[in-house]
């Protein structure tokens, strides 16, 4: 057979080697790929091998120069806010926080993850109105008020200049922005601009939180925030951990097709009705304390 072969294609200049299966060498030759320059006393090591026996080394290198906040720490951090720290998000510069009047908590002038200033997102859902600034914030202790008339309606409230001296005037869309001519002719009535610009307080009442504060501040949804509001409507002194307690979002049982006695279907209907009262309740009040009025 060989000589046939030789005689077809010729003798071959590279003798051919042969390794047995069983032969020790063998198992040096798995994982190498087909090289040239392979010779059997030459160690074979797969490349992708050497690189992933090597990667834990770097990996557990950067491990090292990571920190990481306990839960514990993030909760106990949490406890020790100053009062004016605000309800929703923490934040407790005083120059970025503003209380409401009405219940007695401070909310900052960040967005956070809202469309709208914390302190103008509670002002609208709880339909509260009165606003009162930090001691040591931009302007001190300040509750914003009409000057002339005494309205402490944020959602009325605007500023004119005054022509003479470099100082701005708070007055109330209606009635006084219209009359204050009567009072003042230096008072510039038709540069009035109203207090909140773009859902949140003007800067120089209020100084906006930077980026970097609201990133590291605690993160809050505009679901959590509205319940949050319905929670504060029958325990005020509720904060955002309570709502992950249990029982807190509990929906009533469900009406069902058949009761098995009064009882059962007592048990079930009783907490409908108090429900529903309880949400006419709420909603007459909140027609009965317009925000724009």
């Amino acid at each position: 057979m060989t000589e046939v072969l030789e005689d077809e294609y010729g003798v071959s200049s590279a003798s051919l080697t042969f390794v047995d299966t069983a032969d020790e060498d063998a198992s040096a030759m798995i994982g190498v790929s087909q090289d040239s320059q392979f010779e059997f006393d030459q160690p074979s090591t797969l490349l992708s091998q050497a690189w992933t026996q090597s990667q834990p080394e770097a990996t557990n290198d950067n491990n090292q120069e990571l920190t990481f906040l306990d839960e514990e720490d993030s909760h106990q951090a949490a406890q020790n806010l100053p009062p004016h720290a605000c309800s929703y998000c923490g934040i407790h510069d005083p120059k970025s926080v503003a209380m409401c009047l009405t219940c007695n908590k401070w909310f900052c002038n960040g967005r956070g993850s809202t469309s709208g200033s914390h302190i103008v997102n509670h002002l609208v859902r709880s339909q509260h109105k009165e606003v009162s600034l930090h001691k040591e914030g931009c302007l001190g202790e300040t509750i914003l008020e009409c000057y002339q008339c005494g309205s402490r309606n944020i959602f009325m409230l605007g500023f004119v200049p005054a022509k003479a001296d470099a100082v701005v005037v708070v007055l109330c869309r209606t009635p006084c922005a219209s009359q204050a001519t009567l009072k003042d002719a230096s008072w510039q009535v038709d540069k009035w601009k109203p207090l909140i610009s773009d859902k949140q307080l003007l800067s120089w009442l209020v100084k906006v939180p930077t980026e970097q504060e609201q990133l590291r501040a605690r993160q809050i949804s505009a679901a959590q925030i509205n319940r949050l509001e319905d929670l504060w409507k029958e325990n005020p002194q509720a904060v955002l951990d309570d709502l992950e307690k249990p029982g807190v979002d509990e929906e009533p049982e469900r009406v069902q097709l058949r009761y098995e006695d009064a009882y059962h279907y007592r048990r079930i209907f009783a907490p409908l009705v108090a429900a529903e009262a309880e949400y006419d309740r709420r909603d007459k009040e909140a027609q009965t304390q317009s925000v724009g009025h």
